[in-house]
C-alpha cells in the first residue's frame, strides 16, 4: 500500500492580490509559511510515504534567499523522518540550478529535465514505486509531454504533469493518452481550482493550497492511498486564510451611527478571513450616505476595529449594492408621461442636456436642431416606457 500527499501551486512567495492599500496586510506574508508548515505537519500526522510537489512551488523562478531558506526548514522537518519529497518545476518557477542559494536537502527528489525521466523508489514497508515527470525549464512548452512517458513499470507508478489539456503553451495533454499509460495516479498542477479530471485512473489537480486571489476560494491538497486494488483520495484544507463575501442589510437603519453599530456587530468569528463586505437595502438611506472618500476610511476603521478584537478578519472591498438595474419601477399616477416629456421639451432643459452634443462641428453640419431634438424625446418616450412598469391606466 501507498499513502502519499500531491500538492501543486503553492505559490510560495507570492502576495495577495489586490491588498496593497490595506494596512493590515503586512502580516500575510507569514500566511504562506503556515500554509507550508501544515502540509508538512499533515504528512507528519498521517505517516505518509512521501510527498509530492506538481510544479509551481514557487511564484517566480528566482527565488528570494528567505524564501528558500524558510522552504528548506520545513523539507528537513520531513528529512528528520525519512520522508521522501518529490519535485517537478512548473512554468512560473521553471527551474535554473543557479537560482538557489542552497543545496536541496537528500530527501527530495528533483525533476530538473524537460524530457521525461523516471525515478524508482521503495517505501520503508518494501512497496515498490516508481514516479515519473518533467519540468519547465522556461515559462511555457507548447508541446505535449505524454508520450515521452513510459509504460507502467512498477508495482505503482505515478505520472506528474504540470501542464493544461486546453493550454497551447503549458505542455496540453489529451485524457486518453494519459489513461493508456496504465498509471495508478496523475498528480497535476497548473489548475488552481481542485478538479477530478478523471476517475479511472485519478487524474486531479488538487488546487492551490492557499488562494492568493479572490478568486481561488476553493483551495486544498489530496491524500491518497492506493492499494493496488482501489485509490482513495481525499481533499484536505490546509488554507491559512480564506476568501469570503458576506452581505449585510441595513433595512431598518436610519443614521450612520446605527450602519456602522450594525457593521461591528456584524463580526463575530475569529476565522482568518479576506472579506468582500456588501451593504444591501440602502435606499431609503441619502444617496450620498456613503460616498467614495469615505470607503476607505470606513473600511480602514473596520480592520482597525477588528484587530482591536482580535478578530483575524480584514475587509479588503466595501460595496453598496442598490436596487438591481432590471429591477424596474412601477410609476403611478396621472399624466405621469406626459408630465415627464413636457420637463424634457422645455427649451431650457434641452438645450442644457445637448448643449455639448449640438456644438460639435460634424454634428452641428449633419443634423438640424429642430429633427435632433424631435427624435430625442421619440427615443426618450421609448425608453421611458421600456425601463419603467406603467399602470395600464397611465400607457
Amino acid at each position: 500500500m501507498l499513502r502519499f500527499i500531491h500538492c501543486a501551486d503553492l505559490h510560495f512567495d507570492r502576495s495577495f492580490e489586490g491588498l496593497h492599500l490595506i494596512a493590515q496586510v503586512k502580516a500575510l506574508p507569514l500566511v504562506n509559511n503556515q500554509v507550508l508548515e501544515k502540509i508538512v505537519t499533515l504528512a507528519l500526522e498521517e505517516q505518509v510515504d512521501f510527498l509530492l510537489f506538481a510544479g509551481d512551488i514557487f511564484h517566480q523562478n528566482r527565488p528570494s534567499l528567505k524564501t528558500q531558506h524558510q522552504f528548506f526548514k520545513q523539507m528537513n522537518r520531513l528529512k528528520e523522518q525519512d520522508i521522501p519529497v518529490y519535485m517537478i518545476f512548473g512554468n512560473h518557477d521553471y527551474f535554473e540550478n543557479e537560482r538557489y542559494w542552497f543545496d536541496f536537502p537528500e530527501n527530495i527528489h528533483l525533476f530538473t529535465e524537460e524530457q521525461v525521466t523516471t525515478i524508482h523508489g521503495e517505501t520503508k514497508t518494501g512497496e515498490q514505486y516508481a514516479i515519473s515527470g518533467f519540468s519547465y525549464q522556461h515559462p511555457w512548452i507548447t508541446t505535449s509531454k505524454v508520450n515521452e512517458f513510459p509504460q507502467k513499470q512498477a508495482p505503482y507508478h505515478i505520472g506528474m504533469y504540470h501542464g493544461d489539456s486546453n493550454g497551447e503553451r503549458y505542455a496540453p495533454f489529451q485524457v486518453q493518452e494519459m489513461r493508456q499509460k496504465n498509471y495508478d495516479y496523475w498528480a497535476l498542477g497548473h489548475i488552481h481550482v481542485p478538479t477530478v479530471v478523471s476517475d479511472n485512473p485519478p487524474i486531479i489537480y488538487p488546487g492551490t493550497p492557499q488562494g492568493h486571489t479572490q478568486k481561488e476560494k476553493e483551495t486544498g491538497i489530496q491524500l491518497v492511498t492506493l492499494d493496488g486494488v482501489t485509490v482513495q483520495y481525499e481533499a484536505k484544507d490546509v488554507a491559512a486564510v480564506v476568501w469570503q463575501e458576506y452581505e449585510l442589510s441595513l433595512a431598518g437603519i436610519k443614521t450612520r451611527k446605527e450602519a456602522l453599530q450594525a457593521m461591528k456587530d456584524f463580526f463575530q468569528t475569529s476565522e482568518r478571513q479576506l472579506i468582500k463586505f456588501s451593504l444591501t437595502e440602502t435606499e431609503h438611506l441619502p444617496i450620498d450616505w456613503l460616498n467614495n472618500r469615505e470607503k476607505p476610511e470606513l473600511i480602514a476603521y473596520l480592520n482597525a476595529y477588528l484587530a482591536s478584537k482580535h478578530f483575524e478578519q480584514i475587509v479588503y472591498q466595501l460595496e453598496i449594492n442598490q436596487v438591481p438595474e432590471n429591477e424596474k419601477l412601477v410609476l403611478t399616477g396621472k399624466d405621469v408621461m406626459a408630465q415627464l416629456l413636457m420637463s424634457y421639451q422645455t427649451e431650457e432643459v434641452f438645450e442644457t442636456i445637448i448643449e455639448e452634443l449640438v456644438t460639435h462641428p460634424l454634428i452641428k453640419r449633419t443634423i438640424s436642431p429642430q429633427a435632433l431634438k424631435e427624435e430625442t424625446l421619440e427615443k426618450v418616450k421609448t425608453t421611458l416606457a421600456q425601463e419603467f412598469c406603467w399602470s395600464e391606466e397611465e400607457k
